[in-house]
C-alpha cells in the first residue's frame, strides 16, 4: 500500500477499522448519523482489502445501482493514478475495479437481485443496509461468504426499527464474539459543518433529526406527525352558509394528479378531490365548479408548468376573482412543508379520514443533501400532490385569513 496514502480516520472511525481488521470479529455493524464519515470508513476499508490481500473479492452493495456507481467513480479518482490498478470498468450493473493484484472490487445493486446470485467472496460492505431487504442479505448476499468468508461490514443510518436495527443490536451484546457493533453521530465527526447541522436541527422534526444525524433508531420518523389524531374530518359536499374558505391547488394534466384541498377558517380541511390523464379545458371546467361551489375568500394555484396558462385563462377569460399564482421553488417548497410540519406538530390543522389522503401523508419522505439541505418528496411509486396541494392550501389560509373580504359571483 505505498503507492496510496489512505486517509487518517478520526477517532470514532478507529475501533471499526481496527474490527474490520482483526482475526475474530466477522460481522461489524457502524449505525452513524448523515455525513459522519461512515462512507469514507468503508471506501477506505475496501481499497486496503483490495490493495494489501492478493486473490481477494470485495462486494460492495448499494440499496441502488446510481448509489454503487458514485461509490464506484469515488474510490476510481483516489487510485486511478496509481500502480494498484490493472483495469476497471464503470458499465451498469457490471462495475468493479481489478488491482494489480488481482484483488477485485465489485460494486452493485440490492435492488437488482438476479445480478448477485453465484458469486463466491472473502469481504462484504453493504452500505446504506436499513434502506435494503433483509431476504437480501439472509438469502443472497450471506450464503456468498459460505466458503472463502472473511468480513461482512455493514453501514448505515437508521430507518426505523427494521433488521439493521438487530444486527446493530446483536454486535452490542458483550458474548457475542464475532459480532461487534458502533455508532456516531453526525457532530462527531470533526470535519462536519456545526452550522449546517443546527440548521438541520431547527428545521426537522425532531424524530427525523435523531434518526438522520444522531443515529437514533425511533419507531416512526413520518414527516407528519399526529397523522391518526388529526385525520377526523368527515368530507362534506357543500359549504356551510356564511363560512369562509381558502383553496389551494396542485396542477398536473399527465401523469400526476391535480389535486385541490379546501380548508376552512378554523383550519379544517372539509373537501378535497384530485383528478388526472384530464385535459385542460376539462380541468379548468372542473376548478370552475369547485369555485362556484365554494365561494372561497382566496384560491392560491401552483402556477409552475400546466399552471400558469390555466391562471391565466381563469383570470382574463373566466374573471375569476382573488386568485393568486404560487411559485414552487426547491426554496418555497421547503418552506410551505415546513409550515405544514409545523402545523401537524402543533395539532393546529384537521385533515380527511381518507386511506389515500392518510397514505400520501404517511409515505411522505425526506432526504438529505451533502451539504445538510432536506428535500421532501414521495417515494417511486407513491405520489405527493394531495401532500402539495394541502401545504398551498395551508399557506393559502394563513396568508390570507385577515385579508379583505370576497364573494364569489
Amino acid at each position: 500500500m505505498n503507492h496510496i496514502k489512505l486517509y487518517k480516520p478520526h477517532l470514532n472511525q478507529l475501533p471499526v477499522h481496527n474490527a474490520c481488521n482483526d482475526n475474530t470479529t466477522f460481522f461489524i455493524t457502524l449505525n452513524a448519523g448523515r455525513q459522519s464519515g461512515k462512507t469514507a470508513l468503508a471506501q477506505q476499508q475496501a481499497i486496503y482489502w483490495a490493495g494489501s490481500l492478493k486473490n481477494k473479492t470485495v462486494y460492495w452493495v448499494s440499496p441502488t445501482q446510481g448509489q454503487a456507481s458514485k461509490v464506484y467513480k469515488q474510490i476510481l479518482e483516489m487510485i486511478v493514478e496509481t500502480p494498484l490498478i490493472k483495469s476497471h470498468k464503470g458499465s451498469m450493473g457490471d462495475t468493479e475495479i481489478v488491482f494489480s493484484n488481482n484483488s477485485i472490487i465489485k460494486f452493485r445493486s440490492s435492488a437488482q437481485e438476479d445480478s448477485l446470485r453465484g458469486e463466491t467472496i472473502e469481504y462484504l460492505i453493504i452500505d446504506e443496509a436499513a434502506f435494503g431487504k433483509e431476504s437480501v442479505f439472509q438469502e443472497i448476499l450471506l450464503p456468498m461468504l459460505n466458503v472463502r468468508g472473511k468480513k461482512c461490514l455493514i453501514i448505515s443510518t437508521p430507518k426505523g426499527k427494521n433488521w439493521f436495527f438487530y444486527q446493530y443490536q446483536r454486535g452490542m451484546k458483550a458474548n457475542e464474539k464475532i459480532y461487534k457493533s458502533f455508532k456516531f453521530t453526525s457532530l462527531d465527526n470533526p470535519y462536519s459543518n456545526r452550522a449546517i447541522i443546527k440548521i438541520a436541527e431547527e428545521n426537522l422534526p425532531s424524530v427525523l433529526f435523531s434518526q438522520e444525524y444522531l443515529g437514533e433508531f425511533v419507531d416512526n420518523a413520518a414527516i407528519f406527525e399526529n397523522i391518526n389524531e388529526l385525520a377526523n374530518i368527515k368530507i362534506v359536499n357543500k359549504p356551510i352558509p356564511g363560512a369562509i374558505y381558502f383553496i389551494g391547488v396542485d396542477i398536473a394534466l399527465k401523469d400526476d394528479y391535480t389535486v385541490i384541498n379546501v380548508i376552512d377558517k378554523d383550519s379544517n380541511v372539509v373537501w378535497y378531490e384530485r383528478y388526472n390523464q384530464i385535459t385542460s379545458p376539462q380541468l379548468k371546467d372542473n376548478l370552475m365548479k369547485c369555485f362556484s361551489l365554494w365561494k372561497p375568500k382566496k384560491i392560491l394555484i401552483e402556477e409552475n408548468n400546466q399552471g400558469l396558462p390555466i391562471i391565466h385563462d381563469l383570470k382574463i377569460i373566466h374573471k375569476v376573482p382573488n386568485i393568486e399564482g404560487f411559485k414552487t421553488t426547491s426554496t418555497s417548497k421547503q418552506e410551505i412543508i415546513n409550515n405544514l410540519i409545523n402545523a401537524f406538530a402543533s395539532k393546529k390543522i384537521r385533515v380527511p379520514n381518507d386511506a389515500d389522503y392518510k397514505s400520501e401523508l404517511e409515505v411522505f419522505s425526506m432526504t438529505i443533501s451533502p451539504t445538510g439541505t432536506p428535500k421532501f418528496s414521495a417515494p417511486a411509486p407513491f405520489h405527493d400532490d394531495i401532500v402539495m396541494s394541502l401545504a398551498i392550501a395551508w399557506e393559502c389560509s394563513n396568508k390570507f385569513k385577515y385579508n379583505g373580504t370576497y364573494n364569489f359571483n
